[in-house]
């Protein structure tokens, strides 16, 4: 009888897991000789888990980040989707508006966390603006290169038929960018995630941020590395969020083995 080749996302989710194991087994190996302030045990992480979850700090000041997170990427995604869209398909637009988003997008996220604070005011309003000014960018090259990216022919053919503006948008150019909005959007989460982080630790008093800065001035590691796995955790679980979103969305293209 022979035997049936173990399924692709399995044999994927055992290689994972095996990762997963050595990662852990490997790390708490290590901390038996390395002093707790630099490498403190799994076991003490945990047990900073479970106060953290007692204290409701957990809950709590991880929701506050992940809203900050999401509310700053869905701005900065509709300011970028219009640019993206209005440079790639109305003529002459890209040639005014990609040195300005250019120059915005050169700024470094550390030199966007002083301006903020210099220009705003309250700590949710400065956050809002720094997630808006490094995202944007992204999102806008991102939607241009797909709108530039449209086939001619198909253009033409689509054209041939004489549709509406609202029909063009709505069966040709949304359905042409949706692969490079979603990829996108993957990218940016991971480092929507440490800018956020980086303005929480300047000057939120609540969140993920500001919480490391506690535990950090507590000379407490193992609080560090706490809540640094929360975001690990936080980031993936937005990552697999958007990769399953892809996978229904783009359900009409081929899959490649």
């Amino acid at each position: 009888m022979d035997l049936e080749p173990l399924p692709k996302k399995r044999a994927l989710n055992i290689e994972m897991l095996i990762s997963l194991g050595a990662l852990l087994f490997s790390w708490q190996v290590a901390s038996f000789f390395l002093p707790e302030y630099v490498l403190p045990g799994l076991q003490m992480i945990l047990q900073e888990f479970l106060k953290m979850a007692q204290e409701g700090t957990l809950f709590w000041d991880t929701l506050l980040t992940l809203y900050r997170i999401w509310q700053g990427l869905i701005g900065g995604f509709i300011v970028g989707a219009l640019l993206g869209v209005a440079m790639g398909t109305v003529r002459k637009t890209e040639s005014y508006l990609i040195p300005i988003v250019n120059f915005i997008m050169g700024i470094p996220a550390l030199s966007w966390t002083l301006i903020v604070i210099l220009w705003f005011r309250g700590t949710e309003t400065r956050i809002f603006a720094l997630m808006l000014a490094v995202s944007f960018p992204v999102f806008a090259h991102s939607i241009l290169d797909a709108t530039k990216g449209i086939s001619k022919d198909l253009m033409e053919m689509t054209l041939a038929f004489r549709p509406t503006r609202t029909q063009v948008f709505r069966m040709l150019i949304v359905p042409s960018i949706i692969p490079h909005m979603l990829t996108a959007w993957k990218v940016t989460i991971g480092f929507a995630v440490r800018v956020v982080i980086v303005a929480e630790l300047v000057g939120a008093s609540t969140g993920v941020g500001f919480r490391m800065l506690q535990q950090q001035s507590l000379l407490n590691m193992s609080g560090v590395l706490a809540w640094t796995m929360v975001l690990v955790v936080s980031g993936l679980a937005m990552q697999l969020l958007i990769t399953k979103m892809e996978s229904r969305l783009l359900r009409w293209r081929p899959s490649t083995l």
